[in-house]
């Protein structure tokens, strides 16, 4: 018996022979697959023969065929995953076959008898396509797979929307620039969460996945009570919704109890530690929506409420202190031009200390001083407070033309076209695009600021 033959005869009676057996039994869940007749080298000849032998069996597996893809199916997969893991060439085939097409046949299977466990070995068909090193144009194959998920109810059967949707996340997945460790871990993240990840699937493609409800107000309300293990969660499925809520053509009745729904859901994410552990994995699925939708949906927790309500309530506070302090500022300083007016000092020396003042101060001080009755029966701030009034209004208008200017001014220098500067592809400048401004409007830029700080 040559090398060959002795490789035939390995394989058949320990990876065929047992497989073949789990097959035919329906009712026997552990076979013995253990090895007989020795050990042979698993070298390139090995494993060629190995490819050739097991790619019948290959096809089944990926195309989801009822004879080997079934309930109970544990034995076989590791029977399957042995082989796999053995055979160099499973990626090379894998990458010629049609992946949307096994994840039709793999929703039929689905679909003809109810067992919820069996997405989960479709999952590990992935885990193999990516440890192998399958190679598919993933972005086309995704792009194909957002047109058909965004179509309502395209396959008319939750199950194989259900498989679309794990098949589109892979290729996601895949697309990354990430090792194949990450890649991995990624995806086993995903079919850790896929039971909650479904049904954000639902929000995002508009239609609803891996369920037989028909209802987005039965599934949220399934979100909420389904398991704890959702709540962390639970508002990256409220900012789907609430994105999606208006698209969803819903009548009266049906709105007014989403409505109830999304309140209540409110209520829970603001009693909820949320978590972002799911963070990176949404942003890689859906790059163009998820971080809008955080951003524009995500309600407050109660303790980010809480801490805002602190927070406001600390600056109120120290806006009364600095309003209490500015205020007895101003008390102190009317005081000494009172009595400077009372003592006979010259107006032009309270005038002269009024200039130390800025604008708004100074006019303030002016009029508090005008509003005392005793200098009010002194002749001599009466004939000079009119002229002074009139001195400080201007002062106070012009300071405020001044700021008005200043404002435009930088509002100008911000907003200036910057294609003067025309780079060319792959040169290496500074960019001194931000650095624009002519030397004139710099310094009368600079004199406006100088009289404001004056």
């Amino acid at each position: 018996m040559n090398d060959t033959d002795k490789y035939k005869n390995y394989i058949q009676n320990n990876i065929i022979n047992p497989l073949e057996r789990l097959m035919n039994d329906d009712n026997r869940q552990d076979i013995s697959c253990g090895h007989t007749g020795g050990y042979v080298p698993k070298d390139s000849v090995y494993k060629s023969v190995l490819h050739t032998m097991m790619e019948p069996y290959y096809k089944l597996y990926l195309y989801g065929d009822t004879q080997l893809c079934r309930p109970n199916m544990e034995s076989i997969r590791w029977q399957m995953k042995r082989a796999i893991d053995d055979d160099n060439l499973f990626g090379q085939w894998a990458s010629e076959q049609d992946l949307l097409k096994s994840a039709e046949c793999w929703g039929d299977n689905m679909k003809r008898i109810d067992e919820t466990k069996r997405i989960q070995q479709y999952f590990h068909i992935l885990e193999a396509l990516l440890q192998s090193d399958c190679q598919q144009d993933w972005k086309e194959m995704s792009t194909r797979l957002s047109g058909l998920l965004h179509k309502s109810a395209v396959y008319s059967d939750y199950k194989t929307d259900e498989v679309l949707c794990v098949l589109h996340a892979f290729t996601m997945i895949m697309q990354q620039a990430w090792t194949k460790e990450k890649k991995a871990e990624n995806l086993d993240l995903l079919g850790k969460q896929w039971m909650f990840m479904k049904y954000y699937y639902s929000v995002m493609t508009r239609h609803i996945v891996g369920v037989k409800y028909t209802s987005f107000v039965d599934v949220s309300k399934t979100v909420m009570k389904s398991s704890q293990s959702f709540l962390p969660h639970l508002h990256i499925y409220y900012c789907g919704l609430m994105d999606c809520a208006d698209e969803l053509d819903l009548d009266r009745k049906h709105r007014n109890q989403l409505d109830k729904v999304i309140l209540k859901m409110q209520d829970v994410i603001g009693r909820t530690e949320p978590s972002e552990m799911l963070y990176e994995l949404c942003d890689t699925l859906f790059p163009e929506d998820f971080q809008r939708m955080l951003r524009e949906h995500r309600p407050k927790t109660y303790q980010e409420m809480e801490d805002e309500n602190r927070q406001k309530d600390e600056l109120i506070r120290q806006m009364d202190e600095q309003k209490k302090h500015l205020q007895d500022e101003l008390d102190r300083t009317k005081d000494v031009l009172q009595t400077m007016i009372m003592s006979a000092i010259p107006i032009d020396e309270v005038d002269a200390e009024l200039m130390k003042y800025p604008p708004t101060m100074a006019w303030e001080l002016l009029r508090e001083l005008n509003n005392s009755t005793v200098l009010n029966g002194i002749a001599v701030w009466r004939n000079a407070y009119p002229a002074l009034l009139e001195k400080y209004r201007g002062l106070l208008v012009g300071s405020m033309n001044q700021q008005k200017e200043l404002t435009e001014a930088m509002k100008a220098v911000v907003e200036r076209p910057t294609n003067s500067y025309n780079y060319a592809p792959g040169a290496v400048h500074d960019d001194n695009r931000r650095q624009i401004m002519l030397g004139e409007e710099r310094m009368k830029l600079l004199q406006q600021k100088q009289l404001v700080n004056e």
